[in-house]
């Protein structure tokens, strides 16, 4: 008996699928790693270990959310709809989260961006639980 291999747009939305599963574990792992880092930052007053570690480790995963996010949405047409705002939004916003954690000795930009920065996780995660509810519902 011989099986019938899926057409490969099956295969590729599969791999889609489960890179956006994963690229969503990848953003609730960085928001508290980012929380936290930002505590450090500010609570602890000066340079340690754990603080150089958490920036790192922001920026990385950061970098994976974003590179992940790229591969399942790419670079959609621009449209008025929700949906390719909140891709876009995200794009953005880890653009800001990268200016942020990189820039942690220039003050007061970095605070200002810190505070943009969580304004716009908010955002987005309204905008991901928005959506997380239609998948859902699917």
């Amino acid at each position: 008996m011989t099986t019938v291999a899926p057409h490969p747009s099956v295969l590729a939305l599969r791999r889609r699928q489960r890179a956006g599963a994963i690229n969503r574990k990848v953003g609730w792992v960085l928001l508290p790693v980012m929380v936290a880092a930002t505590a450090v930052h500010y609570l602890s007053g000066d340079r340690t270990t754990l603080a150089a570690v958490l920036v790192v480790l922001v920026v990385g995963l950061n970098t994976t959310h974003l590179l992940l996010s790229v591969y399942v949405f790419g670079l959609v047409r621009p449209r008025r709809t929700l949906k390719v705002f909140h891709i876009y939004f995200g794009y953005a916003l880890g653009v800001v989260i990268w200016a942020s954690q990189t820039n942690l000795d220039n003050e007061p930009l970095h605070t200002w961006l810190t505070i943009l920065m969580f304004a716009g996780i908010g955002v987005h995660i309204l905008l991901g639980a928005r959506y997380a509810a239609r998948r859902r519902a699917a």
